[in-house]
């Protein structure tokens, strides 16, 4: 079992999985004066409140999104280091589980439209204000 986390703006989503199944999905709310020990108790109380035993858990997936990390996204701009992570992953997981093209909405703390053709390229989007 893997342990999942995705840290945003304004909340983080924790998870556990493996190659059969998601055993859940929860949020902490983001807040930058809660101490390295306060999120390690929320994590705990997550994994207690599912009965999973830090020993069921093989690893974490820890990428910090970026430029320069190989994503397989070719991305179509002038600057593609303008580019969002979270356009970059909501892409990437896109492609890897839909058939292209495609038209990708993630309403988070930022609502943002992401588009990619064909051949599998980011060729463009936007970013409008949150829900």
């Amino acid at each position: 079992m893997i342990l999942a986390i995705d840290v945003g703006n304004t909340n983080i989503v924790v998870g556990c999985i493996d190659d059969l199944k998601t055993y859940f999905i929860e949020r902490l709310s983001t807040n930058r004066t809660k101490t390295e020990l306060e999120y390690a108790v929320d994590l705990k109380t997550i994994l207690d409140i599912y009965h999973i035993k830090k020993t069921e858990i093989e690893g974490c997936i820890a990428i910090v999104l970026g430029p320069g990390v190989k994503t397989g996204l070719n991305i179509m701009m002038d600057n593609p280091g303008q580019l969002g992570a979270d356009q970059v992953a909501d892409a990437v997981a896109g492609i890897a589980g839909y058939p292209v093209p495609l038209i990708l909405i993630d309403m988070g703390t930022a609502t943002t439209a992401s588009v990619v053709n064909s051949k599998k390229q980011y060729v463009g989007g936007m970013i409008l204000p949150g829900v």
